[in-house]
């Protein structure tokens, strides 16, 4: 049997009010999103979102990538940037890569 997963990419540039996640969280929820890509996180909150797991990449210029994955969808050999500009985990034999631009 054939799996389907829905991948979404996002660039948010920064999620510093509740409103911001309020929303992200409930477009996760309605998409019903699988993995999503996020370019330009300031902060560790994403975290917090029920039903994922967060793999946060913010380098030296606090701004980074981020990959939520639901619960169940485990990552595996994450290499991540020191600058926060990228990182790339493994997920079933498929490398998944999120970069954010200049």
């Amino acid at each position: 049997m054939v799996e389907i997963y829905k991948i979404a990419t996002l660039k948010v540039n920064g999620m510093s009010s509740s409103m911001r996640m309020k929303m992200l969280q409930e477009f996760l929820h309605k998409q019903e999103i699988d993995i999503l890509l996020l370019q330009e996180v300031t902060q560790h909150d994403v975290d917090l979102i029920r039903g994922y797991n967060a793999h946060v990449n913010v380098g030296t210029h606090r701004r980074g990538t981020t990959m939520l994955t639901r619960e169940q969808i485990s990552l595996t050999n994450i290499t991540r940037l020191t600058s926060g500009r990228g990182m790339a985990p493994s997920y079933r034999g498929v490398w998944l890569v999120n970069i954010r631009g200049l």
